[in-house]
């Protein structure tokens, strides 16, 4: 048994438990054996007390002392306790006197010294333990000590046999239940050994695997489910990222051939230098190519590495959206298509990072040209809508089909692979443009059908709503 295992301190703690209570039960139950029959034994002088007083007060006026004493010793053998009494007067003068206390010197106690209750006292008599009751009385005008005595053996033979027992059962109680509790606490704690076994045999080549889900009801059937909803979100983001660094692998090896290669076909031979200007250029394509999407995926990784803390201000959505609109206007008319911006003549105040709720609008726009082909047709409007900021950018293009709408937010997701690579998209930009939005408090959606175009509508809290 491990010293500090959860079994071990529950049996630790289980005795600790009960060798207090068995203590404390078994003094209290020998202190309360022990003042009853201290009690019975008092009761018992106190009585004898009372018959002594009531025979002195019916013969001290009509006998003379020797016969009283003869009295005396009649009463001493005729009434409980055998002959352990004796009798004084004031002046310390015995009345009677029985034998084995007169041989022993069992001193007297004169009534002035004695308060009214008496006094109860354990002495020693010729190796047996007497306890006496010295009270005063008064018989016709006279006072009187009476003292009586009664043996102790049996009671300290009963209180010492209760007390061994005591001594011998505890112990052995003590050891039976703590037998018993580890073996309940192990038969309670298996489960938890074999959700331990379980758990130890899953590693990352087998995140699918589940712990068993004990139909028990109770914490370890909520434990292990809840382990296996653990285990789940664990296997979605492990492959997650074991996507997300495959097709990041994929798409920096393109770029990279390609670099590699034109500038090895480059050198190779003599050229002439319009040939030399014209690999130049591819390299530099691929080289901002592959530059943005370094970008991106720094940006992504910022997403990943917890909340995001961003430097959020009051900014005018508006103006900030200006410039994103004199950069969409341009590209727009380099494509052939039409592109018109509807803007509040209010201000539309938010708390948020101005560059990047300017990348967010070109993140949309970007992402609208590319899939609408001339002559069609891309709007941006934002507007407010009570204490929200609506950013909505719709095109006339291609549209999105339904079983690829609930995907487009993942990351290096693209409708048409090809399609996109020649249009300069690894599938990052939607992600990234739904990071933003929920970095700022706000969220992202997208309505869209094959042959009608799509619209992507960003909601953001504005300043008054925030604060």
């Amino acid at each position: 048994m491990k010293a500090r295992s959860i079994r071990a301190r529950l049996t630790a703690w289980y005795a600790a438990v009960l060798l207090v209570g068995l203590s404390l039960f078994g003094l209290s139950v020998w202190f309360a054996l022990n003042r009853s029959l201290y009690e019975t034994i008092d009761e018992t002088l106190e009585d004898r007390v009372v018959g002594v007083r009531r025979f002195m007060e019916d013969q001290m006026g009509t006998l003379e002392l020797d016969e009283i004493r003869q009295e005396f010793r009649e009463h001493s053998v005729l009434g409980p306790g055998g002959d352990l009494f004796q009798v004084c007067d004031a002046q310390g003068n015995w009345l009677y006197r029985s034998a084995p206390l007169a041989d022993n010197e069992v001193p007297a106690r004169l009534p002035g010294t004695l308060p009214r209750r008496g006094v109860y006292e354990d002495r020693q008599v010729q190796e047996t333990v007497l306890r006496f009751l010295w009270r005063p009385v008064e018989v016709g005008g006279q006072r009187y000590t009476v003292q009586v005595g009664a043996p102790m053996g049996e009671l300290l033979e009963a209180t010492g046999r209760f007390r061994w027992a005591l001594l011998l059962l505890i112990p052995g109680a003590l050891l039976a239940a703590c037998a018993g509790g580890y073996w309940v606490s192990g038969r309670a704690l298996a489960p938890v050994d074999r959700i331990i076994t379980d758990a130890n045999a899953i590693s990352a080549r087998n995140l699918e695997r589940r712990l068993e889900v004990p139909q028990t009801g109770d914490e370890l059937e909520r434990l292990s489910r809840t382990i296996n909803g653990m285990l789940g979100r664990l296997e979605s983001a492990f492959r997650k990222i074991s996507q997300f660094t495959a097709d990041a692998s994929h798409e920096l090896r393109t770029p990279a051939a390609l670099i590699r290669t034109t500038a090895e076909l480059a050198l190779r031979k003599k050229r002439p230098p319009e040939e030399y200007e014209q690999a130049l250029q591819q390299i530099l394509a691929e080289s901002e190519r592959t530059t943005d999407l370094i970008d991106n995926l720094l940006t992504l990784a910022r997403a990943d590495s917890g909340p995001a803390a961003l430097q959020l201000v009051a900014i005018d959505l508006k103006a900030t959206l200006a410039e994103t609109v004199r950069v969409a206007q341009r590209l727009a008319e380099a494509r052939g298509l039409t592109f018109e911006a509807m803007m509040p003549g209010a201000t539309i105040t938010v708390l948020g990072d101005q560059t990047l709720l300017h990348r967010l609008g070109m993140i949309l726009i970007d992402n609208a040209l590319k899939y609408t082909p001339p002559p069609g047709r891309v709007q941006l409007t934002l507007e407010r809508d009570g204490q929200s900021a609506v950013l909505a950018v719709r095109d006339s293009g291609m549209g999105i089909s339904p079983e690829d709408l609930p995907h487009i937010f993942e990351r290096f997701y693209r409708t048409d692979r090809a399609r996109s690579r020649e249009m300069g998209g690894v599938g990052l930009g939607l992600s990234i443009a739904r990071w933003i939005a929920e970095s700022h408090g706000g969220q992202i959606q997208v309505e869209s059908a094959l042959g009608q175009g799509s619209t992507f509508r960003v909601r953001l809290p504005m300043e008054e709503a925030r604060s």
